[in-house]
């Protein structure tokens, strides 16, 4: 055997491992774009929650017939969603670097959201726990609002990227397929 075709042949496998360690790569991405896009679907759902309970706390802030512990209560669920929020996006931010661009711009954008959604929630416990009253005055309100506000925002944002992913896939998936009858 010559030289010549032992170098070919060594040069050959080199070419083959190499082609499959970057298919393992390619599945360890995608198999990781996977995981972070279940996270988001999981940040959205607790964002709706989180929205729907602002929502239905707002429609308590005209009515001075409900009493404060409606308000508490709905407070306390409302509190629950965000801490679920929390753990959640805190579990995105750990898995940012899996995550394609269009994933990394959803953590990115989420954690101002949840942050004012926190801050706004803390300052409507805040005022119930200070006087009982105040959940029939303006303060209480306006944090009740941007509650709701930024809950909605976080929704709508996680929303429509996780739509424009899904729509993204299915176009790479016909072209894909338009490419394999092309080649048939």
């Amino acid at each position: 055997m010559s030289r010549f075709s032992i170098m070919s042949s060594t040069m050959a496998a080199f070419v083959v491992v190499a082609l499959a360690g970057s298919a393992s790569a390619a599945e360890l991405a995608t198999q990781g774009h996977t995981r972070v896009a279940k996270e988001l679907v999981e940040l959205k759902r607790a964002a709706f929650q989180a929205r729907d309970q602002a929502d239905i706390l707002n429609s308590f802030t005209p009515n001075k017939q409900l009493s404060w512990q409606s308000h508490a209560a709905r407070l306390s669920v409302l509190r629950d969603h965000v801490n679920e929020m929390g753990r959640s996006l805190a579990e995105l931010e750990a898995m940012k670097p899996m995550a394609n661009q269009t994933q990394t711009l959803a953590v990115e954008n989420a954690r101002p959201h949840l942050v004012s959604v926190a801050s706004n929630l803390t300052d409507a416990i805040d005022l119930v726990n200070e006087n009982r009253r105040n959940v029939y005055w303006s303060d209480y309100g306006k944090a009740v609002r941007d509650v709701y506000s930024h809950a909605d925002a976080l929704h709508t944002k996680l929303d429509t990227i996780l739509k424009y992913e899904k729509g993204k896939a299915r176009m790479d998936n016909l072209e894909l397929q338009t490419s394999l009858a092309g080649q048939s």
